[in-house]
C-alpha cells in the first residue's frame, strides 16, 4: 500500500516536473502566452503592453537587457534581447564578427536562414570605411531571418526569429535578437480592442 502511494506520488512529481519545464523551454526560458502575473522577475512598463527586464529565467552573456510584449488575455508573444555595445573600427569589423557568430549559433538551433546584407539605394555611405556610418543612419541593413517559408525548423510555437547587428556610433554597434510567437495576430488584435475602448 505504502509503495503504491510513493509511485503515485512520483508519478505526480514528474508531471508537476515535466509541466514547469515546458512553461520555461523557450527563448531565454520564457514561453509562448505566459501571463504577465507568471513573470517571477522585476518588469519596467516603457510603454502599454511593452517591459523591459533584466531577470528572464535563461540568461545569455551577448545580451544586455530584454524587451518583452504581453496580449491582455493572450500573453506573452514577443522577445527582443538587447546586446552589449561592442566597440568597432569603423568597418565594423568586431560587429560583423559578433552577428556571424550568433548567426551561426542559431543556424545550429533554428537551420535554414534568409539573410538580408545591403546599403539602401543612393546611400552616401558607400565606402568600406563607411560601414558603421551606414548601420548608424539605417542605411545599412545586416540581418537574418528564421521562418518556415525558408525552410527554417522553429519550435516552442516560435512564428519568427530576426538577428539584426544595429549601430549606435561609427565607433559601437551592438546585435538584436527578436522572437515572434505565432499568437501575435491575437495578441495585437486585443491591445487594438483595449486602446479602442479608450476612446
Amino acid at each position: 500500500m505504502v509503495e503504491k502511494l510513493v509511485l503515485k506520488a512520483m508519478v505526480v512529481l514528474g508531471v508537476l516536473t515535466m509541466s514547469i519545464n515546458m512553461a520555461v523551454a523557450g527563448p531565454f526560458g520564457l514561453s509562448m502566452g505566459m501571463k504577465l502575473s507568471e513573470f517571477k522577475g522585476t518588469l519596467k512598463e516603457v510603454k502599454p503592453h511593452v517591459y523591459r527586464t533584466n531577470d528572464v529565467p535563461k540568461k545569455h552573456s551577448a545580451f544586455e537587457y530584454y524587451i518583452l510584449r504581453f496580449g491582455p488575455k493572450s500573453g506573452l508573444y514577443y522577445i527582443k534581447a538587447v546586446g552589449s555595445d561592442i566597440s568597432t573600427n569603423p568597418y565594423g569589423q568586431e560587429v560583423l564578427d559578433a552577428f556571424n557568430a550568433m548567426e551561426e549559433k542559431l543556424k545550429n538551433i533554428y537551420g535554414t536562414n534568409k539573410r538580408l546584407d545591403f546599403l539602401v539605394k543612393d546611400s552616401i555611405w558607400n565606402e568600406p570605411r563607411d560601414w558603421m556610418k551606414g548601420l548608424t543612419k539605417n542605411e545599412r541593413v545586416l540581418s537574418a531571418l528564421w521562418r518556415k517559408t525558408d525552410g527554417a525548423t522553429l519550435k516552442d510555437d516560435l512564428h519568427t526569429v530576426c538577428l539584426a547587428a544595429r549601430g549606435a556610433s561609427r565607433s559601437t554597434g551592438f546585435i538584436v535578437l527578436e522572437y515572434l510567437f505565432s499568437n501575435q495576430d491575437a495578441c495585437e488584435a486585443e491591445i487594438a480592442a483595449a486602446e479602442d475602448d479608450a476612446l
